[in-house]
């Protein structure tokens, strides 16, 4: 019973870490020089994440906070 209160206790503990961050997604005009910068005016105590294509001239910039 005690291995199994723990198991459940330690299982909590982890899934709470897992939603421990947001990412966000903001979409950009190509014409824009946004880079790793960009996140921290737009969300500050984010950090950049990564790039993604968009559709025509867009793309999107991902940011992340833990």
């Amino acid at each position: 019973m005690k291995k199994r209160f723990a198991l459940g206790v330690l299982m909590a503990g982890v899934m709470l870490g897992a939603f421990a961050a947001e990412e966000r997604f903001y979409q950009i005009h190509i014409s824009q020089n946004a880079g790793p910068s960009y996140c921290g005016e737009v969300w500050p105590g984010s950090q950049f994440n990564g790039v993604r294509q968009g559709s025509g001239p867009y793309y999107y910039i991902s940011c992340i906070k833990y």
